[in-house]
């Protein structure tokens, strides 16, 4: 009797769905090829480093595979372009390659730090400022969506993003493409794994792209945004015997952009400005990282891993900080970083008959940072400066005496002999480091339930050497008497240091009543790092230096406190705790995949990102706390032939819990969009001989996106339109693409001005149409 309401309950699910999907069911042979298609998951190497209990597509966590056939289908090319296709996922393509804001689930960081971790072949990338690369032979990216932090630490507070790299034990061959598109746009790329010996492999790849620009600046009479892209890599793989597992990896790039396109809204009617900045606007960014990566078998039911990398970086950043004509603040920022990472993972290997599997790590990391960031100001920029310092003291002064605020002249700004240029001078010296413990235990519960349980131990230690010069000689003019007080020099010299440490717990409950059919209840906690706003010191040494002038020139006010400047300059970590109910049904021989979760994050102590007073940098703060409520959902079904479509959808709600700052209870946290979605379809159909058609229509969308915290300013929602359509003959392909067929102009960044009562933002990239050519090798 009980197996025969089971098998009623699976034909009466497995009708449903298909009823509701399709109105036919494929033939055999239809199905077939849609199951290849849709199902053709990464094959991860030994040595690459698995910390779950089980594979992935087994564990209990919301996950989105995209395999390599998925990788051709979306046109996948950036970190950037996996926004909509992956549910929750906002990845918006702003700024410079340097700035990959992630939002997932609620959750994210727009400039210094992040809650989303992203690892190639299970390694960390250390600096947020290498997320966003274009590499050659990528086999498939994973994106595990939720709190991660009990097996991948500190900065998996909202998901992990996993690259794998293609293996010559895999699959050998590979595959040569060259596009060329409207606004200069021209990409080549190589990619092969060979299959060297028995025992030894050898992957490569190698990429080259550039861009002439999408966006014109009236001021210099050029495109802003242009592009210059190579990246390549090199594996070496050995494979013994059946023990062991072996793989060095080198990887690197180098960039050379225009960069921050930013334009000023106009105060009356809140449209773009024409693109204005004076100041040269680039970026350049050279990479290089080693990984060596083991797999060893020490019996039939145990292996050991082991993940030693080194990782270099170097990136420069000019930015015009006003983004107008008038030059006012420039700055030019250069980070110099070494690091280093190692992990050692003992587990248990999986097996159906297994009543409990487990695994355990260590890992530990050392990251060493230089930062110099000169800031210029001109003569104008360095009286809004002033200026705007002199304010803010009289307000300060006007809390306890406003009969003497009322007294302060208008000081005025006496610019340099000859007009010249001002410079605050900023370095850094920013190592961290930091060592983590962690488990995990799956245990069976009859044939239908799994409980699984983790716990990690995490310490962190950061450190902060700062030299930090104010503006050269400047004096302040007293316009009621004429009379002069000569600017104090200021220079700020010390050491600063947190460290802490992290409990994290995970405790998950999966239910299969059925063979295609999994649910999972999770409870999880995570965190982001905390911090030091090195960006914030350029504005504060200012203000030192107008407080500590004014004091003693003309007695007016304290001196600045420098004792305040640790509490000033850094800022606290921020964790979370999550709550998800989600569950798949994968069933390849109808070809469907269906896949769909509902979670809560309260998270405490939020950092937000917001401008320095003079626009002139960026700070993070803490700002109470927030809930994410949300609901994710996506689907992959065969409808007739080869056609199929595939969609995704998320609803995202993330509030303030508390007053702070411009914000009230119950406001929208800015720049997470409410809404995110995806919907193709595409088709693969052999016309005849060794001919097949091929192409794909997707429309995808976000918002809306609020920009502030008082949610007075907001972008609704957007969408996008792309399409491709492409011919293929035996190892030749040949295809027509379009992105953004409709042509929308939308706001994808907004962010408060140095300029009075502005703001300053960046519109999305046009229309753009192209041509793309692959051989397969």
């Amino acid at each position: 009797m009980k197996q025969h309401s089971k098998s009623t309950l699976r034909l009466t699910l497995i009708w449903g769905i298909t009823a509701l999907l399709s109105p036919t069911l494929a033939s055999a042979e239809g199905q077939d090829s849609l199951a290849q298609h849709l199902l053709d998951e990464v094959v991860i190497s030994g040595y690459v480093p698995q910390r779950m209990t089980a594979p992935s597509g087994q564990a209990p966590v919301s996950l989105t595979w995209i395999n390599s056939k998925e990788l051709q289908l979306y046109r996948i090319q950036s970190v950037t372009d996996l926004t909509s296709r992956v549910p929750s996922l906002f990845i918006p393509d702003y700024g410079s390659k340097r700035s990959a804001a992630i939002y997932l689930r609620g959750s994210g960081a727009r400039s210094t730090g992040q809650t989303i971790g992203l690892y190639l072949d299970g390694v960390p990338v250390l600096n947020k400022s290498g997320f966003n690369l274009d590499l050659p032979g990528i086999s498939g990216i994973e994106v595990l969506r939720g709190p991660q932090g009990t097996l991948y630490g500190r900065n998996a507070m909202s998901g992990i993003i996993n690259y794998y790299t293609r293996s010559a034990f895999d699959r050998a061959g590979g595959e040569a493409r060259l596009s060329a598109g409207t606004h200069g746009y021209l990409r080549a790329s190589v990619e092969q794994a060979l299959r060297l010996s028995e025992t030894l492999g050898l992957s490569y790849g190698l990429s080259g792209s550039m861009r002439q620009g999408y966006f014109y600046n009236e001021t210099t009479k050029a495109k802003q945004d242009s592009l210059r892209m190579v990246a390549g890599f090199v594996k070496l793989e050995l494979r013994p015997n059946d023990r062991l597992d072996m793989a060095l990896s080198l990887q690197g790039d180098y960039v050379n952009q225009g960069g921050f396109p930013y334009r000023l809204l106009d105060i009356q009617t809140r449209k773009p400005l024409a693109l204005s900045a004076d100041s040269p606007e680039t970026y350049e960014r050279h990479t290089a990282t080693a990984r060596f990566l083991i797999g060893y078998r020490l019996s039939e039911g145990i292996q050991l891993q082991s993940a030693s990398s080194y990782q270099y970086l170097y990136d420069r950043a000019q930015l015009d900080m006003d983004a107008s004509s008038m030059r006012l603040f420039m700055a030019d920022q250069r980070l110099r970083e070494h690091g280093f990472t190692q992990e050692f993972i003992l587990k248990g290997l999986p097996s159906e008959e297994a009543k409990y599997r487990w695994s355990a790590g260590i890992f530990g990391y050392y990251d060493a940072k230089k930062i110099d960031v000169p800031v210029t100001y001109s003569p104008r920029g360095a009286s809004l400066l002033i200026t705007q310092g002199i304010a803010q003291m009289k307000r300060q002064i006007a809390a306890r005496n406003p009969q003497a605020a009322a007294r302060i002249p208008a000081y005025q700004y006496v610019p340099r002999p000859g007009g010249a240029d001002a410079v605050n001078l900023n370095a850094f010296s920013m190592p961290d480091w930091g060592l983590a413990l962690y488990h995990e235990s799956a245990l069976a519960l009859g044939k239908a339930f799994t409980l699984t349980a983790g716990l990690r131990l995490d310490y962190e230690r950061h450190d902060l050497d700062y030299d930090v010069r104010g503006l050269e000689d400047f004096a302040l003019k007293n316009p009621t008497d004429n009379s002069v007080i000569a600017g104090q020099a200021v220079s700020l010299r010390g050491a600063q240091k947190s460290e802490y440490w992290h409990l994290i717990p995970k405790l998950a409950l999966q239910w299969k009543p059925l063979d295609h059919l999994a649910l999972h209840a999770t409870i999880t906690r995570g965190h982001k790092a905390g911090g030091f706003n090195e960006q914030s010191f350029s504005d504060l040494v200012v203000q030192v230096q107008t407080q500590n002038t004014l004091s003693a020139g003309a007695g007016l006010g304290r001196p600045f406190d420098t004792t305040t400047l640790p509490e000033r300059t850094s800022y606290r970590p921020e964790h979370s705790w999550s709550y998800e109910i989600g569950g798949h049904y994968d069933d390849p021989t109808l070809g469907l995949r269906l896949e769909g979760s509902v979670y809560l994050m309260q998270v405490r102590d939020l950092q937000l990102t917001r401008f320095v007073s003079t626009g002139a940098g960026r700070i993070v703060g803490n700002a109470g706390g927030s809930r994410s409520l949300g609901v994710e959902f996506s689907a992959s079904k065969r409808l007739l032939g080869s056609l199929s479509a595939q969609a995704t959808y998320s609803l995202t709600d993330t509030r303030f819990t508390e007053e702070t700052g411009r914000a009230k209870k119950g406001n929208v946290v800015p720049f997470i969009p409410q809404h995110t979605f995806s919907g193709m379809l595409s088709f693969n159909e052999h016309v005849g001989g060794k001919f097949r058609l091929f192409g794909e229509a997707e429309c995808m969308g976000f918002g809306r996106i609020y920009w502030t915290e008082d949610n007075s300013t907001s972008e609704p929602l957007q969408t996008n339109l792309r399409a491709r359509l492409g011919v293929a003959y035996d190892r030749l392909s040949l295809a027509l693409w379009g992105n953004n067929l409709a042509d929308r102009s939308y706001i994808v960044f907004s962010a408060a001005s140095p300029m009075p009562g502005g703001a300053m933002v960046q519109t999305s990239a046009p229309r753009s149409l192209g041509i793309d050519l692959s051989v397969r090798l």
